[in-house]
């Protein structure tokens, strides 16, 4: 089964299915098949042995479950009174129909990255003009501080101001 899993995952990479790096991913849990066909990393480590990144990893994962080529389930441990998540317990998996191209999860491009650049730009922009305004409707009105410093100097000054002993 693992050589025909790892020919069908280079059959989905040459039918431009998958990425070079979710490739790399695929293949990576792979070699992590241990007794009884156990298959336990986390995100991160997939991540560090295939060189990239956990986001990655997470998208390699969610395209070959799309292509039937991965399934998981959710593992739990037992700590104290609690139930925490632990990593995921992968299967291989061989689908039956023969692979087709044009299948891969459309992925963000970078000119959209741009635009939403530019639109937090914009904003930026927005806030700090909206703030400069506000300053200088602030600046119209009088320092109550500086009148309040005068009036105390002044009390001083004439000896009707308090003084602690």
């Amino acid at each position: 089964m693992s050589t025909d899993w790892t020919a069908r995952i280079w059959a989905e990479f040459r039918a431009g299915n998958l990425t070079r790096v979710w490739r790399d991913v695929l293949l990576t849990l792979r070699t992590y098949r241990g007794h009884g066909g156990l298959i336990c990393p986390s995100h991160a480590t997939l991540a560090e042995r295939a060189k990239c990144g956990v986001r990655s990893v997470q998208h390699a994962l969610r395209q070959a479950r799309a292509l039937g080529l991965v399934s998981w389930v959710e593992r739990r441990v037992r700590a104290a009174w609690r139930w925490l998540r632990t990593s995921n317990r992968y299967f291989l998996e061989l689908p039956g129909e023969p692979v087709r191209a044009g299948l891969r999860a459309p992925t963000k491009r970078k000119s959209f990255r741009r635009e939403e650049r530019e639109e937090k730009k914009e904003a930026r922009e927005e806030r700090s003009a909206a703030l400069a305004e506000m300053m200088r409707q602030a600046a119209k009105f009088p320092d109550l501080l500086a009148a309040r410093r005068e009036a105390m100097k002044a009390r001083l000054a004439s000896g009707t101001g308090l003084r602690l002993t």
